[in-house]
């Protein structure tokens, strides 16, 4: 009969061999698909671009309706994707993972600390069912780099 310390380390040690088997290059636990994502990134093709005094560059693929425009003290859901630039990369996405939940954002100006201004400058504005692209430049951006951000409003929340 195993002691309680052996079969401790009897665990511990299938514990380890498992991760170890399990974990490829190609299947980590902890690798983030952004398949659906990629699917879904507007196309800018012939679409005008609007350039602000801050930099930030934004395309309207589609306006979308509705009274309500976006305002800095919005709680907001939104679907987006954030890529390097020009590579295409993706950072972060509301599709993570095959996800179809938009994303809440309480406060829209709040997000600046976690995304930079660029991106709150490029959400204010949109109305519900608005598709924006931004290409933020690293000044209003968290990031070091040029970022591109796919941007669908799905509902204005007060």
């Amino acid at each position: 009969m195993l002691s309680s310390k052996s079969l401790g380390i009897l665990l511990a040690g299938l514990l380890t061999i498992t991760l170890f088997t399990s974990c490829s290059e190609n299947t980590s636990a902890f690798r983030i698909d952004y398949s659906l994502a990629e699917a879904l990134l507007f196309d800018t093709t012939g679409v005008e671009r609007r350039v602000t005094d801050s930099g930030l560059i934004i395309y309207e693929i589609e306006p979308g309706n509705g009274l309500l425009e976006v305002v800095a003290r919005d709680n907001i859901l939104l679907y987006y994707t954030i890529r390097f630039q020009p590579n295409d990369d993706i950072i972060e996405s509301s599709y993570a993972n095959n996800s179809t939940f938009p994303l809440q954002f309480n406060g829209v100006a709040a997000a600046s600390s976690r995304v930079g201004g660029g991106f709150v400058e490029g959400v204010i504005g949109m109305k519900e069912g608005g598709k924006r692209v931004l290409v933020v430049p690293p000044s209003e951006s968290v990031y070091s780099d040029t970022v591109i951000v796919d941007l669908e409003l799905d509902a204005i929340l007060f």
